[in-house]
């Protein structure tokens, strides 16, 4: 479907305070199982997103095992209301995966060095681990 295409809602993906059209666009892709481009990875990498499940959704269409995007899996994988990116999260990420990207942001990386992206990922895993 072309009017929820990444590439051609960029502006909407990247613009704070979109969560529910992001939201609407990220399902599709994860529902159908759609693959991203170059282009559309690099979109989501400048993603800030601040809504859980958004988070989680950005984590499997990336699928890669940096340490952000295994905090952005974890964070998917506690969602609740949509089972697929619960289940695909789990699948996606290990404990030990976990362990070295929970060492890198808490140990390793200089809070004050975190990106706008590193931010908002580390705050909602850190609400939704230890609170």
């Amino acid at each position: 479907m072309e009017n929820l295409s990444i590439l051609n809602n960029k502006q909407t993906i990247l613009k704070p305070n979109s969560e529910f059209e992001r939201r609407r666009i990220f399902q599709y892709y994860l529902e159908n199982d759609i693959k991203l481009t170059e282009q559309e990875r690099e979109i989501l990498n400048k993603c800030v997103a601040v809504e859980p499940e958004s988070i989680g959704i950005i984590g499997c269409l990336l699928n890669d095992k940096s340490h952000l995007n295994t905090l952005r899996l974890a964070i998917g994988s506690k969602n609740k209301s949509n089972l697929k990116l619960t289940n695909l999260s789990k699948q996606l990420f290990t404990n030990k995966f976990l362990q070295k990207a929970e060492n890198y942001y808490m140990i390793d990386k200089d809070f004050n060095d975190l990106s706008d992206v590193e931010l908002d990922v580390d705050k909602v895993y850190n609400e939704i681990y230890f609170q």
